[in-house]
């Protein structure tokens, strides 16, 4: 198990800790970070949303696992929104953002390689149904949540101008698109999409280290620990619960399950660094849910 996790789990680390050790140095720092941010913004994450969801089996996935799961990120998300907003007084977007945090797992850089070798390439179709919605209506969907509700606090007018500047307005229908042509969509415009999409996860986590690296990592807000809390241990019983509901079991109630125990996605960070939300409480709850979910699915594996 422990050769199992170092393969996904090292490079997270690494990456992580070249950024932090970078911003120490005094080479790196903030404005470096939102720099490098806004090219995963505008570049990277767009285009691993158009290759996620290009190349998605649509019609080989449970949908009733792949809904359960979608019901459960949507209930994590109102229930932690509500305690971040109303019982520890954060601000309305780092509120969402929290609260989507508690929900959105890093499937793809870390459950995924841990599935794929515990149980073999079979893995990869049970997670994709959930990588795809996560992909093409979660992340966007809040991207654009974000973008609207900071228009109309700053007075800004002309939000059909701002909306048509993000790209997550455009990523999941031209995936679907790709999809949809298969073998006549011209071979380059997905192997791009590969390509640009490799680079979301070193980037993400590089700027993830930059940030830590500005705020002790001793300390840790109430609101963090409750995010960490329902992500590790809420999450994982409501899944059980709605697969158990739903009659789910086999090879895809085990990967549904094991994806919600998994550490909170990075992808809430992004949209925080890219709009000025505070980010501290993101960023660490992203490096302790990570570093404490190696117990969580070392449970459910063993």
């Amino acid at each position: 198990m422990l050769e199992t996790l170092a393969d996904p789990v090292l490079p997270i680390y690494a990456a992580l800790l070249v950024g932090y050790l970078l911003r120490l140095g005094g080479a790196m720092d903030a404005n470096h970070a939102a720099a490098i941010n806004r090219f995963a913004f505008y570049l990277a994450v767009p285009a691993l949303v158009v290759s996620v969801v290009g190349k998605a089996p649509v019609g080989d996935f449970d949908w009733t696992a792949v809904g359960a799961y979608f019901l459960s990120e949507l209930l994590l998300f109102a229930m932690v929104f509500v305690l971040m907003r109303y019982l520890f007084r954060r601000a309305l977007l780092e509120s969402i953002l929290l609260g989507m945090a508690s929900g959105f797992v890093n499937h793809i850089f870390f459950v995924l390689p841990i599935a794929e070798r515990l149980i073999g390439p079979d893995a990869g179709l049970p997670m994709a149904g959930i990588v795809m919605l996560d992909a093409g209506i979660l992340f966007p969907g809040t991207v654009v949540l974000v973008a609207f509700i900071q228009a109309r606090e700053t007075g800004k007018t002309g939000l059909a101008g701002i909306l048509f500047k993000n790209p997550f307005i455009y990523a999941p229908p031209v995936g679907l698109l790709l999809g949809w042509l298969g073998d006549l969509a011209p071979s380059g415009i997905m192997t791009f999409a590969e390509f640009a999409g490799a680079a979301a996860a070193p980037v993400l986590l590089f700027t993830l280290g930059i940030t830590l690296a500005g705020s002790s990592l001793w300390r840790m807000s109430g609101a963090g620990w409750t995010v960490v809390g329902f992500k590790l241990l809420v999450h994982p019983l409501i899944v059980w619960g709605l697969l158990r509901a739903g009659g789910v079991g086999g090879l895809a109630g085990e990967i549904t399950l094991l994806v919600a125990a998994g550490p909170c996605g990075a992808m809430p960070f992004v949209i925080a660094t890219q709009y000025g939300i505070r980010t501290e409480t993101i960023a660490k709850v992203v490096l302790i849910s990570t570093t404490l979910s190696i117990l969580s699915i070392s449970v459910l594996t063993s």
